[in-house]
């Protein structure tokens, strides 16, 4: 299953006569916007009891789940076996709980409220519903600007659990191979600006600062399906938040939390792409005498893209969970 910020360009060359434009520009999208329905919740209903419950069903799996984070109650809405086809995703009801909770650690949100999701309608068949969801992508060449499409998430219901699940994601692809740096004086100096970066960011998250975690990443950077300085700044605010409840609670040992990267390895892509492969862990509590002790709240490998921007390196992509590379 993918967070709903994950998203598919596609060129209806087809359907539009070729514009011819510099090899450095990107074409701009010719159709028109993609409008939400401003009540969403509504599109989840039948008056046919069977489509009824599954309608209701994907309405919690996009709310409770994707939106709240309430993974903890996953298996009301999905089978165990929960077969994947998006190639990003393993299948079964464990894999998804532990992406979201340990991989992704998306924060639970209690008081779930009403459905924020830009849903433009959802449609039901037999045992089928598909949502669709306006998404709003940012030019390559210039992230200021947007232009929007539509995704979509398919589930087939037994019993009125999702059992299957289909959308349209696709790997990403591999960028051209082109020059390393300059020359060795030049690659020492940007393998110690890419590592003074990562050193900044594991910094603002351990720290918690919202303002300063941003900041390392390009205006449409991500972690994981989490894109854009304002979108990067709510996740880390609503961890702040999280995570205080779960100290308080006692779910967590004190003295703070630890992001370490290790076994870092610099692959430069061109002069001003490079990518970051490591190890990482995540740990709570620390220092002598603490009690609990701490502990290893979870482990994984990361594959990061950075690029440099009017000269300063920054994170394009930080994948926590890479399938691959």
């Amino acid at each position: 299953m993918k967070l709903l910020t994950a998203f598919l360009a596609t060129a209806a060359v087809s359907l539009t006569p070729f514009v011819a434009a510099p090899a450095a520009a990107q074409m701009r999208a010719l159709n028109d916007p993609v409008t939400a329905h401003p009540d969403p919740e509504s599109l989840f209903t039948s008056d046919d009891p069977e489509l009824h419950r599954n309608k209701q069903a994907a309405l919690h799996i996009m709310r409770e789940l994707l939106q709240c984070n309430q993974w903890d109650r996953a298996g009301e809405w999905l089978t165990d076996r929960y077969i994947q086809h998006n190639p990003m995703a393993a299948s079964g009801l464990e894999g998804v709980i532990y992406y979201f909770t340990e991989v992704a650690k998306r924060p639970r949100t209690d008081d779930c409220g009403t459905l924020t999701s830009p849903i433009v309608d959802v449609v039901a068949e037999d045992d089928l519903v598909t949502v669709l969801i306006k998404r709003e992508v940012p030019y390559a060449d210039n992230p200021d600007e947007t232009y929007t499409t539509t995704w979509f998430d398919t589930w087939r219901f037994v019993d009125g659990k999702a059992d299957v699940h289909w959308d349209p994601a696709t790997l990403p692809p591999a960028p051209p191979q082109s020059a390393a740096p300059a020359s060795p004086e030049q690659e020492l100096a940007d393998r110690a600006a890419i590592e003074d970066l990562m050193w900044r960011y594991v910094r603002a998250t351990d720290t918690l600062d919202a303002d300063a975690y941003a900041a390392v990443f390009t205006p449409d950077g991500s972690f994981n399906t989490v894109q854009g300085h304002d979108a990067l700044r709510g996740m880390i605010g609503s961890l702040q938040e999280g995570n205080a409840g779960r100290f308080a609670r006692g779910e967590l040992p004190g003295a703070g939390m630890y992001h370490i990267m290790s076994n870092q390895q610099i692959e430069f892509v061109d002069a001003d792409h490079a990518r970051v492969h490591y190890y990482w862990q995540t740990l709570f509590g620390g220092g002598a005498g603490v009690d609990p002790a701490p502990r290893v709240a979870a482990v994984g490998r990361g594959v990061d893209d950075v690029v440099r921007v009017d000269g300063e390196w920054l994170i394009k992509t930080r994948n926590v969970a890479p399938t691959e590379g």
